[in-house]
């Protein structure tokens, strides 16, 4: 049995496994939904990762059987297999026969024939072409979509680049598919081939830029249709202008007795982005800049030492009755210039103003550079949505310069301060560590927007 074959039954047998300690002794074992309704979310996050895990070796598979349909079926064979079969080409066999959609088999051919083993003229066996997605894809550590995003990539280093660089390229790409969402590996696959073939982004931009349209219509029933389709430079002054009328920071909030933020905005996303729009404009008929990157608010947090490093306690805001928790203290600080104010066991002023607490513009930007957004996996929040959290908490280790700082979005930067999780490095590259009651192994996750070399 084969290292693919053999893994996925494995896998198979796990997950069925799992379903079946969910199900009573009874003979009758209970529907597939009443079972996930009585499992615990410790073991509903397991038949996930192991639905994952299956998925993907069936992903190889798939592969592999593609691509040996494709090479019999090739026009230097006498009798081509998916002619045998009434269908006029490979990747039309193996949408009938599995019952998935052409472009997902034409994804799994290609990808099949970029991991089989070749032969030589005289026949001799020759190694895939790119064995390094082969041997990934059999140890179910990739996707077929991730499979598809490399081989691609990779046919188009090979027209710039030597056969070294290649497979240099290939092994740095599978690495980064086998800790980064589709999404982000789209993006660096994207940098890749203009790292190549620099010139190859410009001819795309003035395509793009060829195809915008902009058009407005008046609707009968009173309301204005724009249709935008921008090019990616207008559409980045677009997008950070709205993001920055439209921050959830700029929202109305309160805090309730949780202490967890609550929007009153009850505004749709359709309205809140309109208004942001419109507040552009109505700036810009005034001929007034503003100012969209100051922070909000000033504070004077009073908080025990104790609770200041434990994170457990409560802190007052001057000018505020209702006390909150040193926690919520530390997260809103995030938000606003804070001059702490620590107090000693006997609630004597320890220290007054002289630590600065939040990141300078500077950094910030620094960071929105370098971490390209909200750093957490599959999060694509951009830099302008996002807070400069610390990595150590600035009680425990008061620094605020760029190697403890990282952007994380609100609702990231919550969970990471609350939550339990840690931030490493290793390699040089980013790693978030769940707590025990997410990942029992805590696997460091790749974090951040991989780099290019």
């Amino acid at each position: 049995m084969t290292g693919a074959v053999k893994l996925l039954a494995q896998r198979t047998v796990a997950l069925t496994e799992t379903l079946e300690s969910l199900a009573p002794a009874a003979p009758d074992v209970p529907p597939l939904d009443q079972l996930l309704q009585s499992a615990d979310d410790a073991t509903l996050m397991l038949v996930l990762r192991q639905v994952g895990d299956l998925l993907r070796s069936a992903d190889a598979l798939l592969a592999r059987a593609a691509g040996e349909v494709e090479g019999r079926s090739g026009r230097d064979r006498e009798d081509p297999l998916a002619r045998r079969m009434g269908e006029k080409s490979a990747v039309a066999l193996v949408a009938s026969v599995t019952g998935i959609d052409v472009r997902r088999a034409g994804d799994a051919s290609g990808v099949g024939v970029a991991v089989r083993p070749r032969r030589a003229l005289l026949g001799d066996a020759l190694e895939a072409e790119r064995s390094t997605i082969g041997a990934a894809l059999d140890d179910g550590a990739l996707s077929l979509e991730a499979a598809r995003l490399v081989a691609s990539t990779l046919d188009h280093v090979e027209r710039h680049e030597s056969l070294e660089r290649v497979d240099e390229c290939e092994r740095m790409l599978v690495k980064h598919a086998t800790e980064l969402p589709v999404s982000d590996l789209s993006k660096v696959c994207r940098h890749v081939r203009d790292h190549v073939d620099p010139d190859g982004a410009e001819p795309r931009e003035e395509v793009l830029r060829a195809q915008v349209r902009f058009k407005k219509t008046q609707q009968r029933d009173g309301m204005t249709r724009w249709l935008i389709e921008a090019d990616p430079e207008s559409a980045g002054f677009i997008t950070a202008a709205l993001d920055a009328r439209t921050s959830p920071k700029r929202r109305l909030r309160f805090v309730d007795e949780l202490e967890e933020p609550v929007d009153l905005d009850t505004r749709t996303m359709d309205r809140i982005l309109l208004d942001g729009l419109v507040s552009i404009a109505r700036d810009s008929l005034k001929a007034d800049e503003g100012d969209l990157s100051g922070t909000a608010v000033t504070m004077l947090v009073t908080v025990p030492l104790d609770a200041l490093k434990s994170g457990i306690g409560t802190a007052e805001i001057a000018g505020v009755h209702e006390p909150i928790s040193a926690r919520t203290a530390r997260r809103l600080a995030c938000e606003a210039h804070l001059i702490p104010v620590v107090l000693g066991g006997e609630s004597q002023p320890l220290d007054f103003g002289a630590a600065r607490r939040l990141f300078s513009t500077a950094q910030r930007h620094a960071m929105a550079v370098r971490d390209g957004g909200c750093v957490w996996p599959g999060c694509d929040a951009p830099p302008g949505r996002c807070e400069a959290a610390h990595v150590v908490p600035w009680s425990l280790d008061p620094m605020t310069d760029l190697s403890n700082g990282l952007l994380l979005c609100r609702f990231h930067h919550r969970r990471y301060d609350n939550d339990g999780w840690e931030f490493r490095f290793r390699d040089g590259a980013p790693y978030l560590v769940p707590p025990p009651w997410v990942d029992a192994s805590q696997t460091p996750r790749r974090a951040g927007r991989a780099a290019v070399a």
